[in-house]
C-alpha cells in the first residue's frame, strides 16, 4: 500500500459545518426537553413549600378561633405601639390577629366556669413578622384579669409582649392574613383569610386559604 493510501483524510469545511448543524438541532431538542421539566419542577416545590407553610397554621388558628368568642377579637398593628381595633365586617388585611382564649397557657386544657362557660385565660396572639413568618405566642398582660374579656388595653399590651420576646414560628411565607366579623360581633360568625407565597428558582406560587368560622360564644 503506498504512502498516500495510508494517511488520514481531513475533513471539509462543509461536513464540519453539517455536523455543527446537526449537532445544534441535537442540543436544542434537548433543551427544549430538559427546560420545561426543570421549571415544573421548581413549580411543584414552590406549590409543596407553600402549601406545607400555611397548611397546619390554617388548622390550628381556626381551631382558637372557633372557640373563642366574636365579640372579643382584635386586630393590630405590631411595632413599638401596637393598636388594636375590633375587626372590619368585611375582609381586612392585618398584621396581627388577638384572640380570647380560654386554653390554659394557650395549648393546655380548655378551662370552663362552673356554668360550662369559658373560663377565659388571656390571649393567643397571631402576627406575620418582618421576614413574612407567621408566629404565635401565648400572653397575660400585666392589665388583665383571668376570667374576663379582653379591652383593647389588654391586646394591646399583650402584641407588644410576644413581638418583644418573640414568639414560635408556625410558618414561613406568609404574605397576608386577614379576619372579617359581620354584624360587629354580635354573631357568632367570622371570616379568616390567609395568603401564602413561595419562590423557588424563579417559580412563583401563592395559595389562598379562606374559611368561615361560627365561634363558641
Amino acid at each position: 500500500m503506498s504512502r498516500s493510501n495510508r494517511r488520514r483524510r481531513a475533513y471539509t469545511l462543509a461536513e464540519l459545518l453539517s455536523v455543527m448543524f446537526v449537532l445544534s438541532l441535537t442540543l436544542t431538542a434537548v433543551a427544549g426537553i430538559i427546560g420545561p421539566l426543570l421549571r415544573s419542577q421548581s413549580q411543584t416545590q414552590a406549590k409543596v413549600d407553600t402549601v406545607q407553610a400555611a397548611a397546619m397554621a390554617f388548622y390550628r388558628i381556626q381551631r382558637d378561633l372557633r372557640n373563642s368568642d366574636a365579640a372579643q377579637l382584635w386586630v393590630c398593628t405590631i411595632g413599638p405601639s401596637p393598636t388594636c381595633t375590633r375587626p372590619a365586617a368585611t375582609l381586612t388585611t392585618t398584621q396581627a390577629i388577638v384572640i380570647q382564649t380560654a386554653y390554659q397557657n394557650g395549648t393546655g386544657r380548655f378551662q370552663l366556669t362552673t356554668t360550662g362557660a369559658p373560663f377565659w385565660q388571656g390571649a393567643t396572639i397571631y402576627w406575620v413578622d418582618s421576614q413574612g413568618n407567621l408566629d404565635v405566642a401565648f400572653d397575660q398582660p400585666g392589665s388583665y384579669t383571668v376570667g374576663n374579656n379582653l379591652t383593647q388595653a389588654d391586646a394591646q399590651n399583650a402584641v407588644t409582649d410576644v413581638t418583644t420576646r418573640g414568639g414560635m414560628q408556625l410558618a414561613r411565607f406568609l404574605q397576608q392574613i386577614s379576619l372579617a366579623v359581620p354584624g360587629a360581633g354580635f354573631g357568632h360568625s367570622l371570616s379568616f383569610q390567609m395568603k401564602a407565597q413561595s419562590t423557588v428558582n424563579g417559580a412563583y406560587n401563592e395559595t389562598t386559604y379562606d374559611t368561615d368560622v361560627e365561634t363558641r360564644n
